[in-house]
Order: structure tokens, then sequence, then C-alpha cells
């Protein structure tokens, strides 16, 4: 298989696409990263729809996308179009088309671009199965091409940009049956139209591959790059987590999704999905591009005067090549060592390690907290407590806090700047159940730093090696001492702010050698934290990278990075803490208050943790995003709702003041509900 789906997965360079021009914003080749939203107002209500791209192109928003269900809302856009202009707003409008080709001839005469859905465009999902025989497939894709080829015709002729828009909820029952709900079927999905508007010598085209989970969305985007650099394709892409949901949760999903792959150099524009106001997407995208678009206008600016090789293959000294499989999710494999009673690495959970402030506190007040935190949420909750020393006075009040704590969990003691002294007072580590210190403070080949290293494994007690990303040259050597003396229990980690592409680095040099790796990011503050760990550490668990985690964010509480630590793991699908809740964004298909709905659902739902509510504005990804959901609130029209157990629809047209007391009916039904 070619694993190849970026130029280098080991430092950053953007994949370099054609430009699609949408109106006078140039998506891909030489511009920017583009940012985009999309209104929730009825696309009829001129008033309200101009209102709110006057809002989002304030805030900054570059494109803004409409819902047009119907022919009405297409007829509608020539009103809002002439609002626009008295206004002097020349923000490009993007149509949102499904299942109606006949709507689509019609907006390309007053937008920008149009969206489709290849899932929808031409079927209707019926969740029927099938087997189609080849002669068979190609003559629903002649039937598809009838139905699709007048629109690019259309397009091409105004000069209108298209985006192929594919979606994990909504693909159609002939690549479902084909080629499962997988990223390989979306993929093809959107290759299908791509060949189909190429044999009308159409290329004004966007690609996207969304799916509300973020493992999915980054595994399909990955698979259809190396498509197209197979195959020498060249289409801009527009990232997104669709069904993000809301609040911290929607914004760590659409981190790790969208960020991961703008790491990898991939993406051109992206849209934030989030169930709250559109206008509240765009800080969230503002903040994920800036880095990229920072490092891509270095990168063209060191090609303008510097030829630069298209492939890179030496960094740091080290040849670096793919190691993993990064279209399917499986974990990086590591042999499991103990942290007191808990075991890491392996088969085991991804653990959560809690650093703790002991400059300031006394030993008193150091006990009290520690209490404090294994007394919260069970299914939130400190599994190790690491301790950053600066000093032997620091170690003293370790020791005793030790001593006097009747805490069972593990204690980590972090040397810090106090590291290069260990072997001065080995006999006082020997309590604690982890050490972390950077080896390369020391002759790591000396018989005393062997015989260090053996006293912890004798007593069961493990080391962890927190290497610099510049001493990343050096760790081979390093490695090869240990399995010479056959050292196990060692864990590595890494002090770096690329976080994502040096441990992957990291985890190439560790890669025949079986140790656990920690994954740590610090921060200058808590929102710094939810978006640098999303990205960063988010993105190694989509890798399959990572066994634990220690974040460390200033001027915040333990129990907020406990929370962020936890949240990315949900996000991710790797532990479950809480219930999974997947809400759409809202738009003007939408039939009920999303957000309203959303919340009230939360609330009488937010304790049955591991169960997954998704809450759907429409049917046009619902019941196929809703794929692994255990329960299902979909708007079915005015005032109306459907419930869904699984894909099942179990019960119809439910009033809408009836539906939250009838889902709650359900989860109970199926054994479920927990009492508050």
């Amino acid at each position: 298989m070619n694993l190849r789906y970026n130029i280098f997965p080991f430092s950053y360079k953007r994949l370099l696409t054609r430009e699609v021009k949408v109106g006078d914003v140039g998506i891909g080749g030489q511009n920017p990263i583009r940012i985009q939203s999309m209104t929730t107002s009825d696309t009829q209500d001129t008033k309200s729809t101009v209102k709110q791209i006057i809002d989002l192109t304030e805030v900054g928003c570059e494109i803004v996308r409409v819902t047009v269900p119907s022919m009405a809302d297409a007829k509608n856009l020539i009103n809002i179009r002439s609002e626009l202009k008295k206004l002097n707003c020349k923000t490009p409008l993007v149509a949102d088309i499904h299942f109606t080709p006949t709507v689509a001839l019609k907006v390309v005469e007053y937008v920008e671009k149009v969206r489709i859905n290849p899932g929808n465009f031409a079927d209707k999902k019926k969740f029927a199965v099938r087997e189609y025989t080849d002669t068979e497939y190609k003559e629903e894709l002649s039937r598809i091409a009838e139905t699709f080829i007048p629109l690019v015709k259309r397009c091409k002729e105004l000069g209108v940009a298209m985006r192929i828009g594919t979606n994990h909820g909504s693909l159609s029952d002939r690549i479902m049956n084909r080629y499962g709900d997988t990223p390989a079927g979306m993929c093809e999905s959107a290759l299908e139209f791509i060949r189909i508007a190429e044999l009308e010598g159409y290329k004004d085209i966007i690609i996207s591959m969304k799916s509300s989970n973020p493992i999915v969305m980054v595994e399909a985007y990955r698979l259809l790059v190396s498509k197209f650099l197979e195959h020498d394709i060249d289409y801009p892409l527009h990232l997104g987590v669709t069904e993000a949901g809301n609040g911290t949760d929607g914004r760590i999903k659409s981190s790790i999704g969208i960020g991961s792959l703008l790491e990898d150099g991939i993406g051109d524009t992206v849209r934030v999905s989030l169930t709250e106001d559109a206008v509240h997407e765009i800080p969230v995208a503002k903040r994920l591009v800036k880095k990229y678009n920072v490092l891509f206008k270095k990168q063209l600016d060191r090609e303008k005067s510097i030829p630069v090789p298209p492939v890179i293959t030496v960094a740091d000294n080290i040849s670096y090549s793919e190691f993993r499989n990064p279209f399917v999710y499986e974990r990086f494999y590591s042999s499991p060592v103990p942290i007191g009673e808990l075991r890491i690495g392996e088969k085991y959970p991804i653990r959560v390690e809690s650093a703790l402030d002991i400059h300031t506190a006394t030993v008193e007040t150091l006990e009290k907290l520690v209490t404090e935190q294994t007394k919260i949420n069970e299914n939130v909750k400190h599994e190790i407590f690491s301790f950053l020393l600066q000093n032997e006075d620091e170690l003293n009040k370790l020791l005793m806090l030790k001593k006097m704590s009747r805490i069972k969990l593990p204690f980590s003691a972090n040397l810090g700047a106090f590291d290069s002294r260990i072997l001065e007072h080995s006999h006082s580590l020997l309590q604690f159940d982890k050490i972390v210190f950077n080896p390369f403070h020391y002759n790591f080949r000396s018989q005393n730093f062997i015989l260090f290293l053996k006293s912890f494994q004798d007593r069961q007690k493990t080391c962890e090696f927190k290497i610099l990303a510049e001493d990343l040259s050096v760790v081979p050597d390093l490695i090869k001492v240990l399995q010479e003396n056959r050292l196990t229990n060692i864990i590595f980690s890494l002090e770096t702010k690329e976080i994502l592409l040096d441990y992957r680095k990291l985890c190439f040099l560790l890669q025949n050698s079986e140790f656990p790796v920690l994954l740590f990011g610090k921060f200058e503050n808590l929102e710094e934290a939810l978006y640098g760990a999303s990205v960063g550490i988010g993105g190694l668990f989509v890798d399959g990278i990572g066994d634990t985690i220690r974040i460390v964010a200033e001027n915040a509480s333990p129990n907020e990075v406990l929370n962020l630590s936890f949240d990315i793991l949900q996000a991710t699908r790797l532990r479950t803490s809480k219930t999974e809740f997947i809400s759409c964004p809202s738009c003007g298909r939408t039939l009920f208050d999303l957000q309203e709905t959303t919340a009230r659902i939360k609330k009488a739902t937010g304790h049955l943790v591991g169960v997954k509510i998704a809450i759907m504005g429409c049917i046009v990804n619902g019941p196929g995003e809703m794929a692994d959901a255990d329960f299902g609130y979909v708007g079915a029209g005015p005032g109306k709702v459907h419930l869904y157990s699984g894909k099942e629809i179990v019960a119809k047209a439910i009033p809408s003041e009836q539906a939250d007391e009838r889902l709650i009916e359900l989860i109970k039904e199926k054994g479920m509900w927990k009492e508050p």
C-alpha cells in the first residue's frame, strides 16, 4: 500500500493544490487557508439571512454558505443578493444542495459556489442491502452522470466553483454496499463525481471528507490525498468535523480533526461546525489556521529564493520514514511497565497524569489537595500525581507528603532542573513510583547510571526519560544501551513545542524497542492548552501514539486540566468518561431551536456515562452520522421529531413538546438509563 499522504509527516510543508476562485476569493494555490461558515436562518427570510452574512463577514468569515432546500429558497437568493449589494458586502456565497438537482441548476445563477453531496445528489438513501455486479455498478454511474452533467456544464458556463462534499453520514446505498461505511467509501464517493466532472473539462472543484468522528475524518482525508498524489490530482481541500457539538467538546473535536491535518500540510479552507451561533465558529477557525498561514508564507518565501526538493528524507541527521499505517487506527505497541499498582502500555487504558505545583504549597496543603483530587467524579479522576521539583527542600517536602499521605495513587517525582543530581539522592528517589529526568544530563553509558536504573527496575519502579527535541539524534544510542542492559521499566516523553511532528520522530526511533510513550504538553494557560493539546496530543492519539498523558497549563486548576485530558481522550474515542453528544451546527433546514434543544437534552441525559446521543436538525446526515450512536433525536418536520435506536427509527413524527420525555423512556426501555 502507498502510505504517502503528505509531503513529509515529520516536519511542516503545505501540500500545494490548484487555485480555485470563489468569486474574488482564491482557495488553494498560494492563497492562505480560508475561513468559512454557514448561516442558520431560513433562506427565505431575507432580513435574517442578510444580517447573519454581514455579522459573519465582520468577524472575519471569508466565504458564507446558505442552505437551499427548495426552489423557493433558490429564487429568494436574488433578494438576498440585492440587499447585500446595497450594504456593499461582496462576501462570496455558497449554495448548499441536498437531494434536489433541479434546485442546483437554478441556484448557480446567484452564487459563486455550489456544494453538492455525492451521497444524495442523485440517490435516495434507503439503507438497502444488495450486491452490485460490475455491470450494474457502471449502469448506476451512468445514471448519476446523466443527473450531474447538466450542473457541471452550467457551473463551467457561468464560472461557478463547486464543492463535492462527502459526508460519512450520508454515503449512498451503492457506495455502502460495495465499500462499507468506511473512509475508502467516502473517497470513492467523491472520486466518482470528480471523474464525471473532468470528462466535461471542469476543474473548479474543492473536495471535503467530513465526519463527526475525528479519527474517521482524518483517515478519510489522508486516504484521499494519497490517491491524489498517486494520480497527480491537485484539488483544494475543505476541512471540517461535522456535528462537532458545542462548548469545549466542539472545540476539542474540531481542533483534533482540522488541526492535525493542518499540521500535516493538508487543507486549503476550513469550517468549524459548532452547535452555537455561527459567529462563534470564526474565532476558533482563526486560531486553528493562524500558525499554518505564517508557516506557509515562510515556505513560499523560501521556495522563491532556494529550490526545495519535493520530498525531504533526512532531518536531525536521521533518515525518517513512515512507520505507521496512517489510514487505519492501530495503537503503537509498547510493553507494559508498572507505576505503583497501575500498568502503562500494551492493552491498558491511556492513563492520565496530573501535574501539581509543590513550589509554594506546604505539606499540609498538598496533602489536602491530593486527598480532594481523589474524591471527584469517579469517571474523571487522577491516576498518577506528578510533582515538579527544583531543589532538595522540595524533594524533602515531597518525601514527607509521600510518608503522611494515605492516598494509594502513584506519585511521580519530576526532577526538573534538579535532575542533574539524582545519583546523589537515589535512595530517597526510590520511595517514589516513578521519577522523571533527562538522561542526557549524564553519561548514560556509565556503570553508575546503569546501576541506578537497575536499582529502580529491581524494585518495580519506573524511570521516565524526558527528552528535549534537540536531543532526538542521540536517542538511538540511548535505546541501544538500555537494550544491552535489559532495562525495560522506562517511559519516554518529549519536551517540545511541535508536539505532533516531534513525537512522531521519537516514535520512529522507538518503533522496535517497545518502550511506552507519555504525551506531554506545557502551555501558558488553559485556552492555549485546549487548542495546543487537542491538535498535538489529540492528533497523536489519532495516530495510535501515546500510553499516558500529562498536560501542564499555567494558572489553571488541577480539575480543569484533568477534565481537558479526559475530554481529549473521549473525543478520540479512547476512553469514555461522560455522555457522548453528536449535534449538528444547525442551518436553514433545521426544524427546531437546535441550541436550546441540545442544552435541554444535555441537562437531562448528561449523567449517562458511555451513552451516545445524536441531536440532528434534519435528515440530511442524521441517520448515517448516527451510525455508532445509541439514540438519535432528528427533526422530521415543523414541530415534529423522529427518534432512533441506533440506525432504526422507533418513533415517527412525535410532537416536539413530547420528544424529550419519549427519548428518556426509550433510553429506559433499552436498559441504559441511570438516575442522576
